[in-house]
């Protein structure tokens, strides 16, 4: 277990509202947070279905304020989470419950928490309406404690009716450093801002005498949220369909809290290798320091139902004019909360304890996280406490069940008897290959895999030099883990993210060109994006006759293997894989030297070993693009090996 920092206070009496410190009452003794890469407990850092997260930092707690993720008619409460650490986190059901507010029947959505005159204020949407003729809107409710409970603070809405085309929903409440308090809101694609009174639970008036201003920058959807940093002010908002994978944040900043706000980047967005459907989110910055955080709702990559989302964080960084850095999300857990939220089982007994996750001899337990990588670096402590048998990491898994070899994907794994072992199942076992080591019962070992197409390479301990290197392009892509054969083990530190070391694959992010492609969104840059997890929209498609793809890799390269990802490997039908395809080498683009040529191919991945051969270009010759009476060249990854 990665050890963390305790909570210090400080004598600067502040509150954290949407990511600002001001200094409004009651004063909040900030905690200090460790300086985290991610969730490195785990995400989702809470167990539930949640969503449209808000935070606040109040006294020595970080507090956050969610939606509940049900449907419509079944949210009718507000839950809260309270932790000193981000780490340990405590539940408060039922903060505000619509019992509490006579005008609010359904469809309590996205809390804002604020601090001001002694007491917590809570502001919240209900009832979705959809027109002025109907009762709702965006309420305020107020209690004495940050858990609550929260009544209703004016017996009606705060903002009920559309103005400027917004929707009132998805409050944010930010309070400026000269103390005033604005509330940003708006759904239906436009947003507002309009200026709190002192109160709290009044709305004041712009200088030009109006109430309710539109900003709504470019791509506008819902979500509004505020935060300052460096004098300047960050508005970020949610795009998409909040139900769809394709649900996103971005933001603007401005000189001004009503703007303008020009739209700058697109910050965080679905990874197909760790969640879909990322936004509506929050900005926490840790009082007195530069670190922020957002946090988020996302859907797991196995779960279709819109309503299933869960809560996340991940580490903001900014760069040096201020504008923020795409957000990556990250998977690791320590399991320093003690719980296995995120992750299922499939056979044996398994509990997280102690900082670590434990399980008993079973024949081939499993415990996955919803995580679809290709080419990753994986991480994970691993000790055998007690058996004959071996402990390690499951990688490319898919179809999951009980049973020793019950899944498709690979397997990597230590023994006290003295050996690392690496091996394919499809419920049954295929050994790829097995080296000494020198080990015993209670030993912690340090194991990674990093696969890069066919490429894996298993590492003990000393990461620089793998203990088995070998090729297998059965599996491409699948869900990451652990298990257990016929032995007692625990498991921490687990991370999975990009692959790292020295096997790369020139051709990775570099300039593509090719044929005209079948549609937007599926040009020549999908096949040397690193992943074939995205999709069908994943690939380089092209239904010109004779096809062709080409990759400068920028510099005249050594080369001693090609891999192909065909349509198979991107989840499409055997029958669409390249049928007959050839590659070439050039030192100037011009001059081109065949070095693979490939006739009668059925397969989803082609792995083609090659000496002597050097260039600068790559390029990818098709032949007959399918097996069918199909036209269409489906190439969804082409990677080039030094």
């Amino acid at each position: 277990m990665t050890a963390l920092a305790k909570p210090v206070s400080t004598a600067l009496a502040a509150l954290l509202v949407g990511g600002v410190l001001t200094t409004s009452s009651p004063p909040a003794v900030a905690a200090a947070a460790p300086d985290l890469p991610t969730a490195v407990a785990g995400n989702p850092f809470v167990d539930g279905w949640y969503a449209d997260p808000d935070v606040a930092v109040y006294g020595d707690r970080y507090w956050v304020y969610p939606t509940t993720s049900k449907r419509y008619a079944e949210q009718t409460y507000l839950d809260a989470f309270s932790s000193t650490d981000l780490v340990h986190w405590t539940k408060h059901p039922n903060v505000l419950t619509t019992a509490d507010v006579s005008w609010a029947e359904e469809a309590v959505w996205a809390p804002a928490p604020v601090a001001r005159n002694g007491r917590y204020y809570l502001y919240f949407a209900a009832n979705d309406i959809q027109g002025d003729t109907q009762l709702g809107g965006i309420g305020v409710a107020v209690a004495d404690r940050p858990e609550g409970p929260y009544r209703d603070a004016i017996g009606r809405p705060l903002v009920d009716a559309f103005h400027n085309g917004a929707q009132p929903i998805d409050q944010d409440v930010f309070i400026d450093d000269d103390g005033q308090a604005y509330m940003y809101y708006g759904g239906h694609s436009h947003a507002n801002v309009v200026k709190l009174n002192p109160d709290m639970v009044s709305l004041g008036r712009f200088a030009d005498g109006s109430t309710y201003r539109e900003i709504t920058p470019s791509g506008y959807v819902e979500g509004a949220q505020m935060f300052k940093r460096g004098g300047r002010y960050y508005l970020m908002w949610s795009e998409g369909g909040w139900t769809g994978p394709d649900y996103s944040v971005s933001y603007a900043i401005a000189d001004s809290p009503t703007g303008p706000f020009a739209k700058l980047d697109e910050v965080l967005a679905q990874d197909p290798a760790v969640a879909r459907g990322s936004g509506h989110n929050a900005v926490l910055n840790v009082p007195g320091t530069d670190t922020w955080y957002i946090v988020y709702h996302r859907r797991p990559l196995g779960e279709t139902d819109g309503n299933h989302r869960q809560l996340a964080y991940d580490r903001m960084y900014f760069n040096a004019d201020g504008t923020i850095r795409r957000v990556a999300m990250k998977v690791q857990d320590n399991f320093a909360d003690d719980n296995t939220h995120g992750w299922k089982t499939h056979g044996g007994t398994w509990t997280a304890s102690g900082g670590r996750l434990r399980t008993d001899a079973s024949a081939g337990g499993k415990a996955l996280l919803d995580t679809n990588f290709g080419d990753f670096t994986q991480d994970t402590q691993v000790t055998v406490t007690s058996g004959g048998g071996d402990a390690g990491l499951v990688f490319r898994a898919t179809r999951p069940a009980v049973g020793a070899d019950a899944y498709a994907g690979y397997y990597a794994g230590i023994s006290p008897a003295g050996r690392v072992v690496l091996g394919r199942a499809d419920n049954s076992w295929t050994s790829l290959g097995s080296a000494p080591l020198t080990t015993a019962v209670g030993t912690a070992h340090r194991l990674r895999v990093t696969a890069i197409g066919a490429s894996i390479r298993v590492y003990v301990d000393d990461m620089t030099t793998p203990r088995l290197d070998v090729v297998d392009a059965a599996f491409a892509s699948g869900a990451n883990g652990v298990r257990v054969f016929n032995a007692a083990a625990t498991f921490d530190d687990v991370a999975v993210g990009p692959a790292v070391g020295p096997v790369a694959n020139l051709a990775q992010g570099r300039p593509a060109t090719g044929t005209p492609p079948c549609a937007p969104g599926e040009g020549p840059e999908k096949a040397v994006n690193g992943t074939v997890t995205g999709g069908n929209g994943d690939k380089f498609c092209s239904s010109t006759p004779g096809a062709w793809l080409r990759v400068d890799l920028g510099a005249s390269r050594s080369i001693s293997r090609f891999e192909i990802a065909h349509a198979q490997a991107g989840g499409e039908q055997a029958g669409f894989n390249t049928r007959a395809f050839g590659l070439s080498v050039s030192p100037d683009g011009t001059t081109w030297t065949r070095v693979v040529d490939v006739a009668g191919n059925s397969a989803a991945t082609t792995v083609h070993p090659v000496s002597g051969v050097s260039g600068r270009h790559v390029r990818l010759d098709v032949g007959t693009p399918t097996g069918t009476t199909d036209g269409a060249t489906r190439i969804y990854e082409l990677r080039v090996f030094g």
